[in-house]
């Protein structure tokens, strides 16, 4: 007995079902590592690593006065590349939170500052003076 030929569907379908069964046996696994990564790594320092960071950040700044980046290896180079990639996208991504909108500060149409709220009373009491 000759078997149907399956569609492209039927095969895509066919596929997710096997990566969802592998991938659904290893979450619990994976989940428990990324966690224990994520608790680790998203840390804040403690008070104990700060003579550390203060150690490295001079060792940086000694490497960059006597110029010896030139020295470094394209693997280096692309490693510490990807690093400051990583604290400088940190760091918008982490602007972006807290001013709780990706293109900038949202302003209500509205809005009029102190100094000029008190500026104008300022106005408006001497034209009343005037009168």
């Amino acid at each position: 007995m000759a078997t149907r030929k399956m569609n492209l569907f039927e095969k895509m379908a066919n596929s997710f079902g096997v990566i969802y069964r592998y991938h659904a046996a290893h979450f619990p696994r994976r989940w428990e590592v990324l966690k224990a990564i994520g608790k680790h790594e998203l840390a804040p320092p403690k008070t104990t690593d700060w003579p550390i960071i203060k150690a490295e950040w001079r060792k940086v700044a000694q490497y960059i006065q006597l110029q010896q980046y030139k020295n470094l290896t394209v693997r280096e180079f692309l490693v510490y590349s990807a690093v400051a990639l990583e604290i400088s996208f940190w760091f918008f991504i982490g602007e972006m939170i807290g001013r709780r909108h990706i293109f900038g500060y949202l302003v209500p149409a509205n809005y009029v500052s102190k100094d000029t709220l008190k500026k104008v009373k300022e106005q408006e009491s001497e034209v009343k003076l005037t009168f």
